[in-house]
């Protein structure tokens, strides 16, 4: 089997270890792009089964809220919760509308579990997509998925402004290259002092080192996995992975590598107890 380039997956160093960290967050736009590519049929049955419900909420001027709200506000769980009266170009629902909220909700639900995707904050970023679909409709019909993400940060985590000064040249004592030397050397030394003083800094805020590279092949596995329902050997077999010593427990290993990467708490029921053997 050829490797797979890995890919670069953050530019930052240190960031939250929290499940919205902007690693997180790079990590599952990059899922959705490999979704898009590896099995477009998931995005391709949102955009039949559940868009068309989302566009006559939208056009009759409905509001869905939390869609641009705060982080912590889940437009998924709120989908129901119907606006009493108008507001900012948004109409109040009628009983009517309430039921297509709830015909909406049924089938983003029903969409979601068909996948083994039955998470909140992906249904969150569905009903974004779904927003952006009706809003641009080119990106429907490139099936792109909801392309902006919030993350968690920690201001306190910045450094101080780095400040370096050195004794001017005193051109009676020194050759010019001697002066360059020695400033350099005690630039060098104050640069890795402040570096240390910073690591600890955000270190002491919580952060952890971000994770540099992925493995694209591991997502590919995940998607497979996760949302096609295949199983790990029919995996191995339609990306040649036999040519390894143990194809099966590779892909197992990259498919929860790619989980951990985008903070996944449980793969599909059918094979959690072989994964479990995988340390």
């Amino acid at each position: 089997m050829a490797r797979r380039k890995i890919g670069r997956l953050a530019y930052c160093e240190y960031v939250s270890p929290d499940s919205d960290s902007i690693q997180v967050s790079r990590a599952r736009l990059i899922l959705f792009e490999t979704v898009g590519r590896v099995y477009p049929k998931f995005l391709k049955q949102l955009s039949t089964r559940v868009f068309p419900l989302y566009r006559d909420l939208a056009e009759a001027g409905c509001m869905f809220l939390g869609i641009d709200g705060p982080k912590r506000l889940s437009p998924s769980e709120l989908l129901t919760e119907g606006s009493a009266s108008s507001s900012a170009g948004h109409s109040a629902d009628t009983p009517a509308s309430m039921k297509k909220r709830h015909n909406l909700k049924s089938a983003l639900s029903k969409w979601a579990n068909e996948f083994n995707a039955d998470r909140v904050w992906l249904m969150d970023d569905a009903l974004r997509t779904l927003r952006g679909w009706h809003v641009a409709p080119e990106w429907m019909e490139s099936l792109r998925w909801n392309p902006f993400y919030g993350h968690s940060s920690s201001a306190a985590s910045t450094g101080d402004a780095f400040q370096f000064q050195y004794p001017g040249w005193e051109t009676e004592l020194f050759a010019w290259a001697r002066y360059r030397q020695l400033v350099r050397e005690q630039f060098e030394q104050e640069l890795t002092r402040y570096e240390n003083q910073t690591r600890k800094l955000a270190e002491s805020c919580g952060l952890v080192r971000a994770r540099k590279k992925y493995s694209p092949a591991n997502l590919d596995w995940f998607v497979l996995y996760q949302f096609a329902g295949m199983s790990s050997t029919e995996i191995a077999k339609k990306n040649k992975v036999g040519e390894l010593e143990d194809p099966d427990s590779t892909v197992l290993k990259g498919i929860k590598t790619a989980a951990k990467l985008i903070s996944w708490e449980s793969l599909r029921e059918s094979e959690v107890t072989r994964t479990r053997k995988i340390r």
